[in-house]
Formats: structure tokens, sequence, C-alpha cells
């Protein structure tokens, strides 16, 4: 512990220690323009529930905005996510992305609670995570994506565990218009957008946006020998196929303090590779359809006092069809349903103190389950007879408190109690203090623990006969605490230096029981702690508008004395943003990944580190502010670089991420 506070010193001196800046007058529309950009980066809702300044919070936060997603050339979400510090982005072989912060990874990221527009998008009841339909969601409606780091239960409940992103998508005022987009880039990729907004006279409003994506994937090629490639002896030519179209239709409609939002999501997708060799048969298929629908009102008691309140219903099915040998197939589905509502008060006590208070409730269901298999997919039999749908209703109630006893600390307090009905309750505390001990410099500290929730896979698992599930599994639980600061050294450079240390307890795993068969059971711990050095430089006068970030982040994740295979010690960011002017500008971006080790008993060297250069052009506000126009290539360089395989699937080597590849787009505004 002492070399990582030795290692958060150093680094926050290192960052303070130069800064310059250019004094001459910009102009005035840009002035204007950067002045509000750099508002929204300052301002954050989801770290408390309510609107605060990023430097106020005890929580450890990144906001990602609209105009940051389009320097940097976004595609999808997780090319957001990849330049957060403390998080990190890989695949695996069925095609699922896995989200890994600070150190902890899984293959269905279930310990991160993503959100769209503060609605929980958790809907998969069987999995837990929600990267199987959220991971490629376009960006183009996005206004701006918080990020916090570290457990969110005391606010958010289940699966708040290691970080919650909250994707904030335009409302009516943001857009005043249709919108349209389109992209064409590497892989056969597209991406086309419309969207519509509109404030009427009446108090009532309406937004509509419509996305479309389709792409070849990754498609890169599996190396016929992979001993060129890790040092392996065994052959396997070809090539990964995961094809993926997706559509989505989100609607925002108000009227008075009523409003009625939600979003539909329909994706297909191939597979990565097989699950025991490459296969390339065009018939595997993963079907999903996913939606939210949600009512809602803010009621204003008084001027500092106000209840919102709202009703839910979620909705989430799959039907994955798998090629799992060259002559054999087989055939999993459900449907999972959530309805439910949210009562939460906000009480104003004065300009210096706010408590939040609510209570929760909802009724979780799975049904229609689909579990065949055989050599022909047209016809295909039951496995498994046919199981009960399953229900569970759960409740929970928590309150907050954000006080600023001066005018220079704010200290906040709160807590949460879950109930669940299948497996018990739980509660979560949460607290922590910001100071600004000199002026522009500021001490946080926070403490708080959060859980992830067993699923209905992991209670009574179905679809797999040789995986038992365990009615008697607890929550996982974690206990985090963390302590950093944040600086303004000078005019236009931001610097934040974080040290976090992390303890996962009731940890569900997969594990022998009395049987040869396998059974989930709470079984082991890990601990996680690194640091988080993150700095800005934001420059003014003649290039006002540009700028440099940097972010680095060390950590060390242990499980049973062992370092975590797959995650690496070491990952930094480096990005520049250069303005020719109040229309074009360039941007560069450097990843660069520390090696990983591999799971224990896995004889292969470790994944070698890399790193990738991406360089970006933005033409922005042409033609009357009308179109705007970019160009991206990723991978410049054309790097080779892996992801690492489990060591079943050794024969292959690691999947081989993705060429270089490019990426063009186009915005109209009418």
């Amino acid at each position: 512990m002492i070399k990582y506070l030795y290692t958060l010193l150093v680094g926050a001196l290192v960052l303070n220690s130069s800064a310059f800046a250019d004094a001459s007058a910009p102009n005035d529309d840009l002035e204007k323009e950067l002045a509000y950009l750099a508002a929204e980066r300052q301002v954050v809702v989801t770290a408390s529930k309510m609107e605060e300044h990023v430097d106020k919070t005890i929580a450890t936060t990144t906001v990602i905005t609209q105009d940051d997603i389009a320097h940097i050339g976004a595609r999808n979400l997780l090319d957001v996510l990849r330049l957060v510090p403390g998080i990190g982005i890989t695949q695996n072989q069925i095609g699922l992305r896995e989200i890994e912060v600070r150190g902890v990874k899984t293959s269905l990221s279930e310990k991160v609670q993503i959100m769209l527009n503060g609605h929980p998008l958790d809907h998969n009841l069987q999995n837990a995570g929600s990267a199987w339909v959220y991971d490629d969601l376009p960006v183009d409606t996005i206004k701006r994506v918080e990020v916090v780091r570290g457990p969110g239960s005391a606010l958010y409940g289940a699966n708040a565990f290691l970080a919650v992103i909250n994707i904030i998508t335009q409302n009516a005022k943001d857009l005043n218009g249709l919108h349209t987009s389109a992209g064409w880039g590497s892989l056969d990729t597209q991406q086309y957008r419309a969207s519509w907004g509109k404030q009427f006279h009446n108090s009532a409003e309406a937004a509509l946006h419509f996305n479309f994506t389709d792409t070849n994937g990754i498609n890169s090629p599996i190396p016929a020998d992979s001993s060129s490639v890790q040092g392996l002896n065994s052959a396997a030519p070809g090539k990964s196929q995961l094809t993926e179209g997706r559509y989505d239709l989100e609607w925002q409609l108000g009227y008075q303090d009523f409003k009625l939002d939600g979003r539909y999501i329909n994706k297909k997708a191939g597979t990565f590779l097989g699950a025991t060799s490459i296969l390339s048969d065009d018939r595997t298929q993963q079907d999903y359809n996913d939606y939210f629908l949600r009512l809602s009102r803010t009621w204003k008691i008084q001027d500092k006092f106000t209840v919102d309140t709202q009703l839910f219903h979620d909705f989430f099915s799959y039907d994955n069809l798998w090629q799992v040998a060259p002559a054999q197939f087989s055939r999993f589905g459900l449907q999972d349903t959530r309805t439910g509502g949210e009562i939460q008060a906000n009480y104003h006590l004065n300009d210096a103190q706010t408590v939040i208070a609510g209570f929760s409730y909802a009724k979780e269901q799975q049904g229609n389950l689909i579990d065949q298999a055989g050599t022909d997919p047209a016809h295909l039999t039951q496995v498994l007879p046919s199981t009960e749908a399953r229900t569970r209703q759960r409740w929970g109630v928590y309150i907050e408190d954000v006080w600023d006893p001066l005018k220079n600390l704010r200290m906040t307090v709160g807590a949460r109690y879950d109930r669940y009905s299948d497996f018990g309750g739980t509660f979560n505390p949460r607290m922590g203090f910001n100071w600004e001990f000199i002026k522009n410099y500021s001490l946080k500290f926070s403490y708080g623990t959060a859980y992830r929730a067993p699923s209905f896979g992991e209670l009574g698992s179905i679809n797999n006969p040789v995986l038992l599930g365990n009615p008697a599994l607890k929550p996982e639980q974690v206990k985090t605490f963390e302590t950093g600061i944040i600086a303004h050294p000078v005019t236009g450079l931001t610097t934040q230096a974080t040290y976090y240390h992390s303890a996962i307890n009731q940890i569900i795993t997969q594990v022998f029981g009395q049987t040869t068969f396998l059974r989930y059971d709470n079984n082991g711990s890990v601990v996680a702690e690194g640091v988080e050095l993150e700095t800005r430089y934001d420059f003014g006068g003649k290039l006002q508008g540009s700028y440099i970030s940097a972010n680095h982040v060390l950590q060390h994740s242990v499980q049973l004395n062992q370092q975590l295979a797959d995650v690496p010690r070491q990952r930094t960011n480096l990005t520049a943003l250069w303005a020719f002017d109040n229309t074009w500008s360039s941007f560069a971006h450097v990843l660069i990944k520390g090696s990983t080790l591999r799971n224990l008993g896995d004889t292969r060297p470790d994944v070698p580190g890399y790193a990738l250069f991406d360089l970006g052009l933005l033409g922005k506000n042409m033609f009357g502010k009308q179109v705007d126009i970019s160009f991206n290539v990723y991978n410049l360089f054309d790097k080779r670089y892996y992801d690492p395989a489990p060591a079943s699937l050794n024969f292959i080597g690691d999947y081989q991420m993705t060429e270089r590849s490019f990426f063009g787009h186009v915005s109209l505004k009418f």
C-alpha cells in the first residue's frame, strides 16, 4: 500500500509541474461555445442523484460530452469508455465485450451498472450483465456519458458494484429540429441515424431517435501457425466471424410535468469463434430484443421540496442458435420482464444541504424457456424438460444527505437497504468528504459498499445439463475506500490523482460439488488496489479549443495470492486535440496497454502488451452551421495485437483484434 501512496504523491507533483498558455484574445463566438462545453464537462448528476460540480463530488467521476465524442471519432459506447481511466475493453470467444474496471473483469460485465437517462439497463435476469446489448450502442444521439467509478449500491442498488455508467441522450431542447447522420467504414460498417425534437407552446415536447448499424465485425485472421504468434505448436487457419446488425428506437415525450420515455433495441450477431473450434457456418445466430418503458413525473410540493415518481416496465429476450461442432447445433432462449416503480423525495434544507430519500419496488419474471439440440438447425429436439417460469420480488429504501458545513467542504453520507424474496436482504452505506484545503486544491475521501445480486441463471441454472444452480447463493459484496487530490494549479490545467482499495467477497463462481457436476457457489475473494493519474491542459489565446490530456493507471488485483489473469498492471491514454480554426480540428490518441498474465495452470507466455495509435479529422458547423464531417483512422500503424483466449482454446492462440480500419461520418442539421 505504501508504494501506491508514494506513486500517488509523485504523480500529483509531476502532473502539477508545468503548464503554459497563450494570452492572445480568442474569437468571441468560439470562446462562448468553449465556455459552454467546459461547463457541460464540469457538471455531474449520477454521482449523488443531484446536479453538482465534478470537483465537489466525493466520487471519482469522468464526464464525456457530445463534443468530446465527436472529436475522438467514437463509433459506439465502447469507443468512449476506452478513454476513461481504470476501464478496459476486451473481446471473448462468443462475441461479448468485457468491461474491465479497476483490474477486475468478468465475461458478462455484470459488476457494472449501465443506465440510460438514469434508468438501469440490466434487464438480462439470466446472466445479469447489460453489455450483451448495449456494448455497441451508437453515439450520435448521446449528449454526455457520466462514468462514476467505485461502489454505487447506496443509491442504485444491484450491480452498481464497480462502476455506474449513465448515458444521457439528447432531448427536444437539444435537438430543436431534424438531425440526420450517416457513417461508413472498414469491415462493411454502416451507421445511420435520424433524430427529431421540438418543444411546443402548450408545455409539451417530443424527441425521437432512430439508429441503424451493420458491420462484418472484427473478421481478423486466425494464424495458420499459432506458434508464430504465441509459441504454440498447432495449426488452426481461418477467420473470426462476428457480423453484427442492430436497430433501435428511442422516444422522449413530455406534457407539463409528465414524461414518457423508453428505448427498443433489436440486435443480431454471429459469433467470434465456435465453442470448440473455428466454425464459419453462417447459421450461427444471436437474436436479442430489449426495451423499457417509463412514465415519470416531478411533483413540486414547495420551492425546496420536490417528489419524483416513476413507473417502468423492462423486457429482454434472446433466441440464440449456436453451432457447437461441425454437425451439432444448440438453441437457447428465454424472456425476462421487470415491472415496478420508484418514488424519490428531494428536500433542499438550504443552499448548503440537500436530503434525498426514496423507495423502489420491482417484480422480476422469467419464462418462455428454450433448450434444444440436434444435427439440423431446422429440426431440433428438446434437451431438458420444460421449466416453470421464475418470479421474484424486490424492494429497496435509501437516504442520502449532501451537506456543505463550510464553503470549501462537502460531506456526503447515505445508505440503502434492499430485500429480495429469493435470497434475503443487503445493506450498503456510503460516506465521504471533499475539502478544498487550498484554493484550487481539493482532497477527497470516500468509503462505500455495494452488492451484485445472484441472477436467475445462478440461483437455478437452466439450459446447461452439467452446471447446477444454487438457491442458497448470497450476493457478492465489495468494500471500497478511495482518496485523491484534484488540482487546478494554473488556468487551463486540471490534474487528479486517486488511490483506491477494494475488497470483494462472496464471489459467485463455478465449483465442483459432491458429484461430477459443476455448481454455483459463493467461493473466493479478490483484493484490488491501484492509482489513477489524470491531467488535461486546455490552451488559450490563438490555440483556444486545443488541449492535451493523459491518464495512467497502475493496478494490482490479487486472488489467492496470485495476480488476476487477463488484466494489465498498467494502462495509459494519451490524447491531443489541435483546433486549426473555428471549423477544423485534428485529434490523436495513443492507448498503451501492459502485458497480462495467464490463469493458473496455463503454461503459455503472458499476453503481450501493445500500443495503438488513432488519428482523426473533424469539421464542424460548416455551410451555415448545418454540416459536420469527420474521418478517423484506428490502429494507424496496423499493429497486430491480441485479447487473451482461455487455455481450452490454446490451439488457435489468442484472439487477434481489428487491423487498421477507417470510418467516415457526415451529420446534417435542419
